[in-house]
């Protein structure tokens, strides 16, 4: 009876792990893995790897005990890709959906197939397995003894039992070059005592030694490639502490204040349609809108919250998703992560915006992806932006607001009356009410409205910015409760006084 050859040699699949979540540039580590079954949870795979945004690709062959058609999983909840035999069977790189490709191979036992995993840390806890379901079976781990890494022969694995481990057999070679070297000196004091009187064999003898001597010497191009391997390592070396210096150092924080940010790419502004309230977009189609000014406040910890200008409304992530290609929103604080984003310097003057619940980049997408979304930090320029400080528009004083006669049940009064865009709403409550407000154009348009919601009880303003409305006449409504109190409300601009007949009183 003939023993087929049985494929269970391996030693697992050479893993590449690179610091940054795209596989890019040199890895920082290479190593064998006897099997593709990681919990890293929120530590670091690997010294040198980060905790967060990285990539590993693992590459070698498959050997399939039996001859079949073997379905192929891999359990995460991060974004992978795998290659068997060439032919891609899984596929969620960039948010795709996984039953798009079909996930079985054909394999035969005795051969051996090339394989290809690749996988993304999208934030949050980390890990995989990777899993195949043989003919007739469920999907259970691909045990270490069917993986080889990148480089192994593709020829059958020898007959007979699996080799004894790879530890015990470096064993020997050691021992041999013990004993060889222990023997030397022995034979080479052995030779003086075989001729003690005669002169010619004294000279000989040391002629072995100068010949073994002359064979250890290394060769020049040996002598060569130990330098060069040395040098290589001395600059991965350099390399790694210049990068481990580079880490320890915090970045500059972020001087709150008020900014326009514009993406990289385009250098278009950064501007979220507040869907929340029908009327509380411009309704505007003549007027000739200014970028959005982004008040950026510090919320702890190294965290901001960006709250459009003049409003009570902060930029978030729709819904707390963390998903690649989630939509940006805007909606009143509520101290929730996905209203919380990190900022920090990426160079030239450009900054990275990370969602702190998902850890994902508010990226610039055109409008056929889909306008401003989030999605997993790459380094790309879409997801870079420029802060541009801006000087906000001057408030009007709240003293001066609050001095004046005020009208209605709620004392509501309004300066400066008429306004350049910036005025101050003033208005007293007896008790706890909720309120709201609406401006409406001269065409009884609403062109501006708040939240409706609960107040304290005594006086009160809000600084309201009406910078980007077209000059004309309006009305300020104010409702508390049931009540409505309604002020007039004239916006001027400077251009418009300009073109005014001379004479004119102001």
């Amino acid at each position: 009876m003939v023993t087929k050859p049985v494929q269970g040699f391996g030693t697992g699949l050479t893993g590449f792990y690179f610091t940054n979540g795209t596989l890019a540039g040199a890895p920082a580590l290479q190593r064998l893995d006897a099997a593709i079954d990681f919990r890293w949870g929120v530590a670091a795979p690997a010294p040198g790897v980060p905790t967060d945004n990285f990539s590993v690709r693992w590459e070698g062959l498959l050997a399939a005990p039996t001859t079949g058609r073997y379905r192929f999983v891999v359990q995460t909840t991060d974004e992978v890709r795998l290659w068997v035999d060439g032919k891609k069977v899984l596929d969620t790189w960039d948010g795709k959906k996984a039953n798009l490709l079909d996930p079985t191979v054909s394999l035969a036992a005795g051969e051996k197939t090339a394989i290809r995993l690749e996988y993304a840390d999208g934030g949050g806890e980390a890990g995989l397995q990777l899993q195949w379901a043989p003919p007739g079976q469920a999907a259970q781990l691909i045990p270490m003894g069917n993986l080889y890494p990148l480089g192994s022969p593709t020829t059958p694995d020898p007959a007979g039992p699996r080799p004894a481990p790879v530890a015990k057999a470096a064993v020997a070679p050691k021992a041999a070059t013990v004993a060889k070297t222990a023997a030397a000196p022995k034979a080479a004091a052995a030779a003086p005592k075989a001729t003690p009187g005669k002169p010619a064999p004294a000279k000989a003898a040391p002629a072995p030694a100068a010949t073994a001597k002359a064979k250890a010497a290394p060769s020049p191009e040996a002598v060569a490639a130990a330098k060069a391997k040395a040098d290589e390592k001395a600059a991965k070396a350099a390399a790694k502490a210049k990068a481990a210096a580079a880490a320890a150092t915090p970045p500059t924080p972020l001087v709150p204040g008020v900014y326009v940010l514009t993406a990289r790419t385009t250098g278009a502004a950064l501007e979220i349609p507040d869907e929340g309230r029908y009327a509380s977009r411009i309704l505007q189609p003549d007027a000739k809108a200014k970028s959005t000014q982004w008040k950026i406040e510090t919320a702890g910890d190294g965290f901001y919250r960006l709250l459009v200008q003049g409003s009570n409304k902060v930029l978030e992530v729709l819904g707390s998703s963390t998903s690649n290609g989630a939509p940006l929103s805007l909606w009143s604080f509520y101290s929730g992560n996905n209203q919380i984003w990190r900022i920090e310097e990426v160079g030239d003057g450009y900054y990275k915006v990370i969602a702190k619940h998902s850890r994902k980049a508010l990226s610039a997408k055109d409008s056929i992806e889909g306008g401003v979304q989030q999605w997993r930090y790459s380094g790309k320029e879409n997801q870079q932006w420029k802060l541009t400080p801006v000087a906000p528009a001057e408030a009007p004083p709240v003293a001066a607001a609050l001095s004046l006669p005020g009208v209605g049940a709620n004392h509501m009064s309004v300066y400066p009356n008429p306004s350049n865009g910036v005025v101050q709403m003033s208005y007293q409550l007896s008790e706890e009410k909720p309120l709201g407000w609406v401006l409406y154009n001269e065409r009884g348009v609403a062109v501006r409205v708040s939240d409706y919601r609960k107040q304290a009880s005594g006086p009160h303003h809000q600084s309201l910015d009406f910078t980007d409305l077209p000059a004309g006449d309006y009305n300020l409504n104010l409702t508390v409760g049931t009540v409505t109190t309604k002020q007039p409300l004239i916006l001027r601009r400077p251009s418009a006084e300009a073109t005014a007949p001379q004479g004119a009183s102001r």
